[in-house]
């Protein structure tokens, strides 16, 4: 007697089905997550240009406010600096005390400067999470920017269902002595930041 043809599916085979799609399923969660945590750190940094040329541009326009001269050798204080600390720049920045960029305003050198800071650190502020700066230097020997955001993604695996916020790594003075790691001195944050766990940083320097 002929054994009859077997139709459709057993049971275990669609079960093996389910499994493939689930594990399918989960790489492609996992691809989209590292895929949007790649968007939000190229949209930040994508940001940072204008900012960059922002800052340069107006300290350009105002070079008896920024500082040493290596022309003339006039040594005076840039106006042109940030110092303080991530936990410093926590609260949003104040706006300017004068609006140097109206027509019926007449502003000093020094209330310029005043102004431009004022405005350049709430766009920064606007541009990027939480976002903070550091800016310091002079004519002579040139400016360093550093862009400090906080990035709720830059995490450490603490176990299987566990991360914890990713330390953020501080310049080494060695190391940008020696210059053996460009890459890690260009995204490292000043010591002078003190920045906490979960702040990234990116450095830029700029010549007026």
């Amino acid at each position: 007697m002929q054994r009859p043809k077997q139709r459709g599916m057993t049971l275990l085979e669609v079960l093996i089905a389910m499994l493939v799609m689930s594990v399918g399923m989960l790489g492609i969660a996992g691809l989209q997550a590292a895929v949007n945590k790649y968007q939000t750190g190229s949209r930040v940094r994508g940001k940072m240009a204008p900012l960059l040329s922002d800052i340069a541009e107006r300290v350009r326009m105002n070079p008896t406010q920024a500082g040493d001269n290596v022309i003339t050798g006039v040594a005076s204080t840039s106006a042109y600096g940030l110092s303080t600390s991530w936990s410093d720049q926590i609260t949003d920045p104040s706006a300017p005390s004068k609006n140097c960029e109206t027509g019926t305003v007449t502003c000093s050198a020094a209330e310029r400067a005043a102004y431009d800071m004022a405005i350049w650190r709430q766009r920064v502020r606007a541009a990027m999470p939480t976002g903070s700066a550091l800016l310091s230097g002079n004519r002579a020997t040139g400016f360093q920017v550093t862009f400090m955001w906080m990035d709720k993604d830059q995490t450490d695996k603490g176990g299987a269902s566990t991360s914890t916020l990713a330390s953020a790594a501080t310049c080494s003075t060695a190391a940008e002595t020696a210059n053996s790691n460009r890459l890690s001195q260009q995204n490292c944050c000043p010591a002078a930041a003190s920045a906490p766990a979960g702040v990234r940083c990116t450095n830029f320097t700029f010549v007026p």
